[in-house]
């Protein structure tokens, strides 16, 4: 079997995605395994912060506001956090910051900070206790994987909550994105700091391409991790 050269998909691949509306990944609906899981993070009348990587337009953030939590995302394209508060129909105000430009909702309950993920820092933000990636982590190629996991774990407080939405495949049928990204990587990257269970495995019903498709081995895999101590 010829090998299939991964896509190398860096934040100049996503930008230019945007700027062509090239954004079939994106969906319109909210995650079906955040909306069933999300009392992993917090039950009852809790309510929290959560972090959003590389967020995109999610509308899972429009939905966590809608209950009263408190959403933080990153996210290179201005054109996603403007269309994300437009499309939502939530006001908002923009600043300029040193290394961002932040949308913030006029509750300041959503802030979204446009601008390069590995400038984020407590600084910008105070260390989180609850993170959502929705495809963040299956969106970067390897090498960019292993700077964004380290950066990540730099984000979080001593003790955290962190659901991640995963694809798993054979990487020789398909380039991505969405990469696949095995427990074994999981265990190898997040590991030393995280306790990680596999939550819900469940085959994909739409393949990214053909040969995945006859393959049929496709999954969609859901894991929740949180601080060892």
């Amino acid at each position: 079997m010829d090998k299939i050269e991964t896509t190398y998909t860096d934040a100049s691949y996503w930008s230019d995605r945007w700027k062509n509306s090239q954004i079939s990944f994106h969906k319109s609906v909210n995650h079906p395994f955040l909306e069933k899981y999300f009392h992993l993070l917090a039950n009852d009348d809790t309510k929290i912060r959560i972090f959003f990587p590389l967020c995109g337009k999610e509308v899972d953030m429009a939905w966590l506001w809608s209950l009263g939590h408190e959403v933080v995302g990153v996210e290179f394209s201005e054109i996603a956090c403007e269309q994300f508060f437009t499309e939502n129909s939530i006001n908002y105000k923009i600043s300029t910051l040193s290394n961002f430009k932040l949308f913030k909702s006029l509750d300041n309950r959503i802030k979204l900070y446009n601008g390069d993920f590995f400038k984020m820092n407590r600084d910008v933000e105070k260390p989180f206790g609850y993170v959502w990636d929705r495809g963040s982590l299956v969106a970067l190629p390897k090498d960019l994987r292993i700077r964004y996991v380290e950066h990540m774990l730099g984000l979080l407080g001593e003790k955290f909550k962190y659901l991640m939405d995963t694809y798993d495949y054979d990487q020789n049928l398909y380039p991505g994105p969405p990469h696949s990204v095995r427990m074994e990587e999981i265990q190898k990257l997040y590991g030393e700091r995280c306790t990680i269970d596999l939550i819900e495995s469940k085959m994909h019903n739409r393949p990214f391409n053909e040969k995945l498709r006859e393959s049929n081995c496709l999954f969609n895999k859901l894991y929740f991790l949180k601080n060892k101590n």
